[in-house]
């Protein structure tokens, strides 16, 4: 998923300035970890495309006087474009983590700082963890808005689950790279 598709069901359910569309897609998907820049870029390139346009927006403050934001509303092609999107199947998208980077590309010297990173990841994930379950799980109530709140619960669950595995993976090559430090260790003293 693109966070072009992201701000672009942000802007469909309610209309917003940028900076308000990027701290509801953290909100929804903290868990994605999408830098508010990427929110304006797709914001950009949407509006080229011709799928929001922007309109301006009362000034902000209690007087009014601040510059006018732009407001950013969905156009009929943008709502055309986002509907044949959520009606293409979609294939496992494989999450690209820059420490797997590191890892694929480096050499046994990188070993202790690997082990360090893994370790670092790892309880950056538990915490994150840690405060979504935290939180109390949201009942799902009935009526017209039971879907969007469904969506929600399904979508933090689902940061939780890719938390949980993350953790393991990372203990896992914890595991791998300590072993293979400590034979490459015991080697070095038999010679």
């Amino acid at each position: 998923m693109s966070a072009k598709h992201a701000v672009l069901g942000l802007v469909i359910e309610r209309p917003g300035y940028g900076y308000q569309l990027a701290r509801r897609l953290e909100e929804r998907c903290s868990a994605w970890g999408w830098e508010p820049s990427g929110v304006y870029s797709a914001l950009d390139s949407l509006a080229r495309e011709g799928n929001v346009r922007s309109v301006r927006g009362k000034g902000s403050g209690a007087t009014g006087r601040a510059a006018p934001r732009a407001i950013y509303e969905v156009t009929p092609k943008g709502r055309d474009f986002f509907r044949e999107w959520m009606f293409e199947t979609s294939g496992p998208s494989p999450v690209r983590q820059e420490l797997d980077l590191k890892i694929l590309f480096s050499g046994p010297e990188f070993l202790p700082r690997l082990i360090d990173q893994t370790w670092a990841q790892e309880q950056m994930c538990i915490d994150v963890l840690r405060t979504l379950t935290s939180a109390t799980k949201p009942s799902v109530p009935a009526g017209p808005l039971a879907w969007r709140e469904a969506a929600i619960v399904l979508q933090r669950d689902a940061e939780i689950k890719l938390l949980q595995v993350r953790i393991e993976w990372l203990q896992d090559a914890r595991k791998v790279m300590k072993e293979l430090l400590e034979r490459s260790a015991g080697s070095i003293r038999s010679i």
